[in-house]
């Protein structure tokens, strides 16, 4: 669950510059206050939509415009900044200069999930997260805290156009063998103005380049690289945007994003619709097959979602889903029967959410 919101407001608490219209954006440590201050809140506004907008291209010299593209919002929450001291949690995480919190909650379970960041001469960090997790699923009752204390770059101070950042480099450990390694690098490439329908504000263009490989012991089977562009503001504002390649002009965009900078209200909790709380890929049944099994997986949200089917040397040997999908839970049948027998691998991607499988056909 943790990681599925992490990836959607992640690139929201980064959105801190000092904006001048048609001038270069730099952001440093006197910006971070601003951001982070207890009463101040970021509003996330997400659609699944794709359409057209002009992206703008790389250039150190000229100012450009981009303007936020019309969608239907199908999704939106809140982060609210806290003071470490306030959370339960603030002395697993010694050292925390400044915290965030997330709410949620649905008919099965309620969620709290705190954030916790500490500022060095050159850079400001991510040090760890907790998340609390109480209520009931399959008629049991449940009450959980896990803990991530790993520490994660957001960003270099002063952050200015050139810089180029290395956000998280993961290992997953998907067992049976199989492992993930993500790594996610962050180029600020592009400087100007953003018109949003709040306003326009001076703004930073970042392209990111998330890349996956997944490993069968030392085998590799398969890699894929996502791409997205980003405009944030001094004043908090940004534009987020997935893209299929990194080009320049009119592009097709999706997974858009516009975050909103805003006073904390007194209460909220996010209420979500009864349904999966998380991402999650189930172990085919039955396995092995002979020669048809099913593949069943859940989403919490809308998302795009890629099922594909490998042989033992990272081979595609089968594409079960490509497309949309709502939240809820789902089952597909896959048919080895022209195949042969042996070991195979499956893997799901939705959204930033990536996880594999051994499958093994039998006849």
């Amino acid at each position: 669950m943790k990681r599925f919101y992490y990836v959607l407001y992640v690139t929201a608490i980064c959105s801190f510059a000092q904006s001048v219209a048609l001038s270069q954006i730099s952001i440093t440590t006197a910006d971070i206050p601003n951001y982070f201050g207890v009463g101040n809140s970021l509003f996330l506004y997400g659609s699944s939509d794709s359409v057209t907008m002009n992206i703008g291209t790389v250039s150190s010299s000229m100012s450009q415009t981009w303007t936020a593209p019309t969608v239907t919002i199908d999704d939106s929450f809140r982060t609210d900044n806290v003071l470490p001291s306030s959370t339960p949690y603030n002395a697993d995480f010694p050292g925390a200069e400044y915290a965030k919190k997330f709410a949620f909650s649905d008919t099965n379970i309620t969620a709290e999930v705190y954030e916790y960041y500490k500022l060095s001469n050159d850079s400001i960090e991510n040090v760890g997260s907790a998340e609390y997790e109480s209520g009931k699923v399959g008629g049991k009752a449940f009450d959980t805290v896990l803990f991530d204390k790993t520490t994660k770059l957001y960003f270099h101070l002063p952050t200015q156009l050139g810089d180029v950042a290395t956000l998280s480099v993961d290992t997953v450990d998907e067992g049976v063998g199989l492992s993930d390694i993500t790594t996610d690098v962050r180029t600020f490439d592009a400087y100007g103005t953003l018109v949003l329908p709040k306003g326009s504000f001076g703004a930073l263009r970042s392209t990111d380049v998330a890349s996956s490989k997944a490993y069968y012991g030392s085998t590799l089977l398969y890699s894929s690289t996502e791409y997205s562009i980003s405009w944030i503001t001094q004043e908090g504002y940004e534009l987020s945007v997935a893209v299929d390649t990194l080009t320049s002009g009119i592009a097709k965009v999706h997974s858009v994003s516009i975050t909103y900078p805003g006073k904390t209200p007194a209460s909220y909790v996010r209420t979500l619709a009864d349904g999966p709380a998380t991402f999650a890929l189930y172990q085919n049944y039955p396995n092995p097959s002979n020669p048809t099994t099913t593949i069943s997986y859940e989403l919490p949200d809308k998302s795009f979602v890629s099922l594909k089917v490998y042989d033992i040397l990272g081979n595609e040997v089968a594409t079960l889903v490509s497309q949309n999908e709502n939240g809820g839970s789902y089952s597909v049948k896959f048919d080895g029967s022209r195949f042969a027998s042996g070991v195979y691998f499956y893997r799901l991607t939705a959204g930033n959410f990536v996880s594999a499988k051994k499958l093994i056909i039998l006849k």
